[in-house]
C-alpha cells in the first residue's frame, strides 16, 4: 500500500527520487500525453523505507539496479495537476537520492503508467537542461547546487 491517500480531488503522497547522472547527462522520464520531463520517482509503500523505494522504483523504470550514492533533499511540493478533464491539488513531499554512477547505458524502457499514457526514459545533457521544461521546477535548482546540498540522516527504530 503506496504512503499516500486521496480527498476528493484532494492528493498527498509520499514520494522517493533517483537522480541518475552519467557522462554529463541526466536520466528523465516522459510520457505520451506529457509536454515535459519529470524524475524517475514513485510511491513509498508503507513500511518500505525510501531508499528501498528508490531502488525500486529505478528498476522498475530503467531495467536496470542502481544503488543510491547519497541522500540529497526533501522537497514539499505543492500543485495542480489536470487529468481526464479533471483537476486535482497535489501535495507530496519527496525524497530526492543520487544514484552511484555505473556508466551511460542504453534504456529502451517503455511501461504503460495508466489513463492511456506510455512513459519512457531518456538521457538529457546537462548542457541543455535550461533548454527543457522539467516538473519540478525546482529540478533544476537541485542539480545546479547538487554539491552543496547537505546529507540529512534517516533513522529506522526496529523496536517500536
Amino acid at each position: 500500500m503506496d504512503c499516500s491517500y486521496t480527498e476528493e480531488q484532494r492528493i498527498f503522497r509520499y514520494r522517493a527520487v533517483g537522480i541518475i547522472i552519467e557522462n554529463g547527462h541526466i536520466l528523465l522520464a516522459t510520457n505520451s500525453m506529457a509536454e515535459y520531463f519529470y524524475t524517475i520517482s514513485g510511491a513509498v509503500k508503507h513500511g518500505e523505507t525510501s531508499i528501498d523505494a528508490v531502488r525500486r522504483e529505478v528498476l522498475e523504470e530503467t531495467h536496470l539496479e542502481y544503488e543510491v550514492e547519497r541522500m540529497l533533499t526533501v522537497v514539499e511540493n505543492f500543485f495542480d495537476y489536470t487529468f481526464n478533464s479533471t483537476e486535482y491539488e497535489f501535495h507530496e513531499v519527496a525524497i530526492y537520492y543520487m544514484m552511484k554512477p555505473q556508466g551511460m547505458k542504453s534504456i529502451n524502457s517503455v511501461h504503460d503508467i495508466g489513463g492511456g499514457r506510455k512513459e519512457h526514459v531518456e538521457w538529457i545533457p546537462l548542457s541543455k537542461i535550461d533548454r527543457v521544461e522539467i516538473r519540478p521546477a525546482i529540478l533544476k535548482e537541485i542539480i545546479a547546487n547538487i554539491n552543496d546540498l547537505p546529507s540529512p540522516l534517516i533513522h529506522k527504530d526496529v523496536n517500536h
